[in-house]
């Protein structure tokens, strides 16, 4: 009987070499994803980063130049312009004294204190008026006592119950100060303005002004990173005790991440008489100690016919690879001197170096160039109501 042979079959596996060169394939594997995703998440973070710096900054220049475009409206007379308006908040009820001008660049800190380290602040005053932007003469001497009075005007009509109204001699004083007074009731017939407060100090041939139901008056500053603003109708914006601790029911955020704020006044220097031409840039507010022209207040105002602004905003994300390609702060038109027209005497930098981490950040410098409207034609103004030289 022949025998059976079994044969056993070898079994076998992978040998210590084979392990290691399986996991050392299984390392670089690794590794080059891992390379490709931390690539992939830096793209990410700057185009995120970006994205979120223009999209802020868009929005912090959108609300200044939609603000900035109506100042000045309705009180664009020589008569008013660069005059202080006294009167009472409506929320805090403070008295604050302002001057009737469509934008002060760096106001005094009294008035508005000072935001983020090297940023500019801003008060933008305008009305909404329906009335005659030279006013309304009156027929007859103003009475009132401090709790109601009445104005007897050549138009009745043009005037609202509600509105707030300026009183303005013929012939504008060297001092000009003023009171806001608010129209309590327009009769139907006749011309006589009954009025909640009435200044009897203005006699026949003054002007009474509409600034309309809602003048408005608003202060912005760059505080801790955000564009904020402050309703200066509601509240004394000046009032150092909102800023310390923000407040942001006074100091409102409506822009976030935005490190810097620039603004210059845009200026008509033409001799004798303006031409509507804008010349120079600077920060001279008008009518300052800073403010060397030589001219009338009036005029000096009535010269700026534009504002030169820039808003520099951040990225949310921080990227420690930045330092290679954020190597230089942001700039502006402002940042350099230029001699030619329109000239630039002196240098308004952006400062962001003062966060020692401001290169792991992306930033968008956003800037424009707003007309005031209202200012432009101005020098067509031969001369003021009551007073003699134009513009």
């Amino acid at each position: 009987m022949p025998r059976l042979v079994f044969s056993r079959r070898r079994i076998s596996g992978l040998s210590l070499i084979e392990i290691m060169v399986g996991i050392v394939l299984g390392m670089l594997t690794v590794i080059v994803i891992m390379r490709l995703f931390a690539g992939t998440e830096a793209s990410k973070r700057a185009t995120t980063g970006g994205d979120d710096a223009q999209i802020n900054g868009t929005i912090a220049l959108y609300n200044l130049e939609r603000d900035i475009r109506s100042s000045g409206y309705g009180f664009s007379s020589y008569n008013l312009l660069g005059c202080t308006l006294t009167y009472t908040t409506g929320t805090d009820s403070t008295s604050v004294t302002l001057a009737m001008a469509p934008v002060v660049v760096n106001p005094a800190t009294s008035l508005v204190p000072a935001g983020d380290a090297s940023t500019d602040t801003l008060i933008v005053f305008s009305t909404n008026s329906n009335g005659s932007s030279e006013g309304d003469a009156l027929i007859a001497a103003s009475t009132g006592s401090g709790s109601g009075g009445t104005y007897q005007v050549t138009t009745p009509s043009s005037f609202s119950k509600g509105d707030y109204v300026v009183g303005q001699l013929s012939t504008r004083p060297a001092t000009c100060a003023l009171a806001l007074d608010q129209v309590t009731k327009v009769p139907s017939s006749g011309s006589t303005l009954t009025s909640a407060i009435g200044f009897s100090s203005f006699p026949t041939g003054s002007t009474l002004f509409d600034l309309g139901s809602a003048p408005t008056v608003h202060a912005y500053a760059v505080r801790n990173g955000n564009l904020t603003v402050c309703d200066y109708r509601a509240y004394n914006c000046g009032n150092t005790g909102y800023t310390s601790t923000l407040n942001p029911n006074v100091w409102v955020p409506i822009a976030s991440n935005i490190v810097s704020l620039r603004a210059e006044y845009g200026r008509d220097t033409s001799t004798p008489t303006m031409t509507g031409v804008l010349a120079t840039y600077d920060q001279t507010t008008p009518g300052s100690a800073s403010d060397t022209s030589g001219l009338p207040v009036y005029c000096t105002w009535a010269r700026v016919v534009g504002f030169r602004l820039a808003v520099v905003a951040r990225g949310e994300q921080y990227d420690k690879t930045m330092p290679t390609s954020t190597s230089n702060a942001p700039t502006w038109a402002g940042s350099t001197v230029v001699s030619t027209a329109p000239t630039n005497p002196t240098q308004v930098p952006i400062v962001v170096t003062g966060n020692t981490n401001w290169q792991y950040y992306r930033y968008k410098t956003l800037q424009t160039v707003v007309p005031t409207r209202d200012m432009i034609w101005s020098g067509s103004q031969a001369t003021y109501q009551g007073g003699s030289g134009g513009c």
